[in-house]
């Protein structure tokens, strides 16, 4: 069971990892277009996670999919990669695998995925950039059961978001 757990995981991993690369520069077009005219985006990352996941819930709810109920114990993990993120200054699923093993110790995950995205401005650019991309869109509208999202700001007051998803049975 765990190899086909380690295979799956890492089928989604590179499978997610492909389309990232295009996101990013959308995401700092999208940034750039947000701030032009010297105007500063103030972001309030508490409320962006409130929001996002909210607007989550209702898109899934909205096709027909269970709510996700949050996952407390699996934060700390969404958090650490996104200072890893602000840290490399760079958009990435970077230990993807190892983040998925420990979650799934805690909640006795059998299925793990994540979305990741930087510099949108609000919580439905967000919400708009992961519909847009396949990937993306596949994770949240996964067979799952649970999420956390963490949204970081870098020192320039910039957000970088990791939404995991879970599927506990």
């Amino acid at each position: 069971m765990k190899k086909v757990y380690g295979i799956v995981l890492v089928i989604v991993l590179l499978f997610t990892l492909s389309e990232c690369s295009t996101t990013s520069t959308q995401e700092e077009e999208q940034y750039t277009e947000a701030t032009l005219g010297n105007d500063k985006v103030t972001i309030d990352p508490v409320a962006m996670e409130t929001d996002l996941l909210a607007l989550v819930n209702q898109h899934r709810s909205d096709i027909g999919l269970n709510a996700l109920e949050n996952s407390t114990v699996s934060y700390k993990y969404a958090e650490e990669h996104n200072d890893y993120m602000i840290s490399k200054n760079s958009l990435s699923h970077d230990n993807f695998e190892n983040r998925a093993t420990k979650i799934a110790e805690v909640t006795n995950a059998v299925s793990i995925s994540e979305n990741v995205a930087r510099y949108y401005t609000t919580a439905e650019k967000t919400l708009e950039g992961w519909l847009n991309s396949s990937s993306h869109k596949a994770a949240m509208e996964g067979d799952y059961t649970h999420t956390t999202l963490s949204v970081e700001l870098d020192k320039e007051g910039r957000p970088y978001f990791t939404q995991i998803f879970i599927k506990v049975e």
